[in-house]
């Protein structure tokens, strides 16, 4: 979320490494998903954390790289929809979560198509989009707290 203060235009150093360490961060989170996947579904478990190692890979790479912007959302809505559907299904995570993430999965998803039919520049989204992830994570981990407490 801090990185969304620097932006890629004013401070392209800092706003290339927050963005590296942020996703570098995602990594452990993955490993903690994919536990708790790996109990109830283990073919979404494996998709699950390959489709989010790839969030994090081409995530760090849109960050220097605006071309590899569509790229980076349409692994976030792979990651996204497997997850969401592992906890819509399976109540691993909450439900109401499952079904929001699989909703923001639509979404990246029509972006991605609205950007393939229209050829528009997909930069300018990038940074609410990021915020966007962002706030899921603190939400995603929020209810790993809560979750762990009980």
């Amino acid at each position: 979320m801090a990185t969304t203060a620097f932006g890629p235009g004013f401070y392209p150093n800092w706003y290339f490494s927050l963005s590296a360490l942020a996703y570098g961060l995602l990594l452990p989170v993955l490993a903690t998903l994919h536990v708790r996947h790996l109990a109830v579904r283990q073919s979404g478990a494996v998709l699950g954390t390959i489709a989010g190692t790839a969030v994090v890979t081409i995530g760090i790479g849109a960050s220097a790289s605006f071309d590899l912007i569509p790229a980076a959302l349409f692994v976030r809505a792979i990651w996204w929809w497997t997850v969401g559907k592992i906890w819509v299904e399976t109540a691993v995570l909450p439900r109401v979560l499952g079904a929001v993430t699989m909703g923001l999965a639509v979404a990246c998803f029509a972006l991605v198509g609205f950007y393939a039919l229209t050829g528009i520049p997909m930069s300018p989204p990038d940074l609410p989009l990021r915020v966007v992830l962002g706030a899921w994570l603190i939400v995603l981990a929020v209810t790993l707290w809560l979750q762990g407490r009980g």
